[in-house]
């Protein structure tokens, strides 16, 4: 039976690895069968154990550890991981089985290509046409508002609009920047479906704090069902039933983080809304920094100037 991995974003988006039966290593180094060129994926990350049709996958006490279905997993401990679902190798992305070549369909003009899967009739692309349109159109949009060289804030803004547009069951949606190597808030841009309760109020601080502080995403689906913890309490205070956060990364600098939360109803996003986020959280931290080094680059000549 042929089993392959699927890379969802990053460098090596769109590439496919067959995996053989028994061990296949996972990481940055040229020594793995899977090579991922991600400075957030280490040098040796994961170890995948194929057997026959299932595999079991192990974090090797990784810098930012592996993501997979709302949960870190243990350093060391094996999991065994279902066919379709993407697991986080720090900001990179991959999926184990055929059904995973979908989740690349959504971004062929930032891959370059489009990709058609072999397997579906007409009754499975007939069921994803709808949403994978959906999504192509959101990605596409947020493309256009990258090339229009605004500012930090016209950009964070824009993209805020087209998350709430896009994503029908999120309520607000937030950019927290940080002062570089401090956990000072340097820019908080905001935006609401509706009015809800005090609008300066537009995220938790805590979620943030805890992204920023580890430097990985955050997934609460539904508050009342989660193990009681600080946080939970937190949310539920706040009347927060469910938020995903993602922090914002350039060149292991930590920028900030995306925050969007439901506080209408549990389940705001879905299980491939993660994968959007993360991708569009390495796009923004790029973007950000490249508009930050030409707002500083025309500031020092604009001094030059003045003082000749």
């Amino acid at each position: 039976m042929l089993l392959q991995l699927y890379v969802l974003n990053g460098p090596n988006r769109g590439e496919v690895f067959r995996l053989s039966q028994g061990t296949n290593y996972v990481g940055r180094s040229m020594d793995n069968e899977i090579r991922i060129e991600d400075r957030t994926v280490s040098r040796k990350h994961l170890r995948i154990f194929r057997d026959n049709d299932k595999c079991f996958i192990t974090d090797l006490k990784s810098r930012n550890g592996t993501f997979y279905r709302g949960s870190f997993i243990t350093p060391g401990a094996t999991v065994e991981v279902a066919q379709g679902f993407p697991i986080a190798l720090g900001m990179a992305v991959v999926c184990i089985g055929e059904s995973c070549a979908d989740e690349i369909m959504p971004f062929p003009e930032l891959l370059g290509l489009v990709t058609e899967s072999k397997r579906e009739g007409k009754s499975g692309s007939e069921r994803r046409r709808k949403p994978n349109q959906k999504r192509m159109e959101f990605v596409l949009k947020l493309a256009d508002v990258f090339r229009e060289n605004l500012s930090i804030r016209e950009t964070q803004e824009k993209i805020l609009r087209h998350i709430l547009h896009f994503l029908k069951r999120i309520d607000r949606a937030s950019f927290v920047l940080m002062e570089p190597g401090t956990p000072e808030t340097r820019m908080v841009t905001s935006r609401s479906k509706r009015s809800h309760g005090d609008p300066s109020v537009a995220y938790c601080r805590d979620v943030i704090i805890q992204v920023v502080k580890t430097r990985r995403p955050l997934v609460v689906s539904d508050v009342e069902t989660e193990e009681p913890s600080k946080l939970v309490d937190t949310l539920k205070v706040l009347k927060i039933l469910s938020v995903m956060c993602v922090p914002l990364i350039y060149r292991s600098e930590i920028l900030g983080a995306i925050y969007v939360d439901s506080l209408e109803r549990p389940y705001g996003f879905r299980r491939d809304d993660l994968l959007l986020f993360m991708d569009l959280s390495q796009r923004v931290a790029i973007a950000l920094e490249n508009i930050r080094m030409v707002s500083e680059l025309s500031s020092i000549a604009d001094s030059l100037t003045s003082d000749d």
